[in-house]
C-alpha cells in the first residue's frame, strides 16, 4: 500500500510546479492535491477566520483526489488534515514553487507556511523553491525530491526549506545544509496601471532586491547564489534564547506584590 501524502503550494492549482511535482511522485506515494483555487503567493502563514471556506473538487482527469480551497496555503492545510483526508498523510510536500524562498522571505512565503503548518502537527513537511532564472530546470531539479525525502526522513526535525539553484541541474554544485540568511528584500512601490482594471484607475505594486547577503556559503541566500542546493531545517520557535538569561534583570523590577517601579 502506497504512503499518502498531501501536496499543496501557494502557485495555485494551475501550476505547473505542482503537476510536475504530482507526475514525479505518483508511482510511489497515494497522493491527494488541496491547493488554493488562484495564487496566493506572500500569503504567509495567513489563515480564513469568522468567514466560510469552500472546497471544490477538481475533475480534471490525471488524480481523483484534486481540490481546490478558497483560502490560503495554510488553510488548504488546516481543512485537508482535519476535513478532507480521512488519515493523517506520512507528509506534506509543498510546492515546487516559482521564484526561490531563503532568507527574511521565508517569512512571508505562502510555501513555506503551508509546510510549517504541517509541522505544528508534528508531519514531516517539505517546501521546495526553485530560483525564478531556474525555473526551466523545474522538471530536472524536481526529479531530486523522492531522494530528498529519502535522505531527511529519518531526522527529528519536521520543516525543512529546499531551494533549488538556477543553474543548469548538470552543474549545480551539490547539496549544502544552511542556516537561514537575513538577506531582506529591499521594498519599493510604483504606481501603474493595474490589471483587470478601469483604464485609468493605478494602483502601487511592489517590487524589491535582495540586500545583506551574507559571503558564506552557511547561509541559503549566498549558497543557493552560488550554485547549490540548499536545505534548511527549521522550528517554528522564535525564542530568542542568547538573550534570556541577559533579560532575568528585568523581572528584579517587578515582584510579587511589590508595585515600585
Amino acid at each position: 500500500m502506497k504512503n499518502k501524502i498531501l501536496l499543496t503550494n501557494d502557485d495555485g492549482i494551475n501550476s505547473s510546479g505542482l503537476r510536475i511535482v504530482y507526475d514525479i511522485l505518483k508511482d510511489k506515494y497515494d497522493i491527494t492535491i488541496i491547493a488554493p483555487d488562484c495564487e496566493r503567493s506572500g500569503a504567509g502563514h495567513s489563515f480564513t477566520y469568522n468567514k466560510p471556506l469552500y472546497i471544490k473538487k477538481i475533475e480534471n482527469g490525471y488524480t481523483e483526489n484534486f481540490y481546490s480551497v478558497t483560502g490560503s496555503p495554510v488553510d488548504c492545510v488546516k481543512i485537508g488534515i482535519t476535513t478532507i483526508l480521512d488519515q493523517i498523510p506520512e507528509f506534506i510536500i509543498s510546492g515546487i514553487n516559482s521564484g526561490e524562498n531563503s532568507g527574511i522571505s521565508s517569512h512571508y512565503s505562502g510555501t513555506i507556511a503551508a509546510a510549517r503548518e504541517g509541522s505544528f502537527y508534528n508531519i514531516k513537511s517539505y517546501a521546495f523553491s526553485i530560483s525564478e532564472d531556474g525555473v526551466q530546470y523545474c522538471t530536472e531539479y524536481a526529479e531530486k525530491i523522492p531522494t530528498i525525502i529519502e535522505l531527511l526522513k529519518k531526522f527529528k526535525t519536521c520543516l525543512f526549506n529546499i531551494n533549488f539553484p538556477n543553474c543548469d541541474p548538470l552543474s549545480f554544485k551539490g547539496i549544502k545544509i544552511t542556516r537561514q540568511s537575513n538577506a531582506f528584500f529591499k521594498d519599493y512601490y510604483k504606481k501603474e496601471k493595474l490589471y483587470n482594471t478601469d483604464i485609468n484607475k493605478r494602483g502601487y505594486l511592489i517590487y524589491g532586491k535582495k540586500f545583506n547577503i551574507e559571503n558564506d556559503d552557511e547561509f541559503d541566500s549566498r549558497a543557493l547564489l552560488n550554485g547549490w542546493i540548499t536545505i534548511t531545517p527549521m522550528t517554528s520557535d522564535s525564542t530568542a534564547y542568547n538573550e534570556i538569561f541577559k533579560l532575568k534583570e528585568v523581572e528584579k523590577f517587578f515582584k510579587g506584590n511589590n508595585n515600585e517601579w
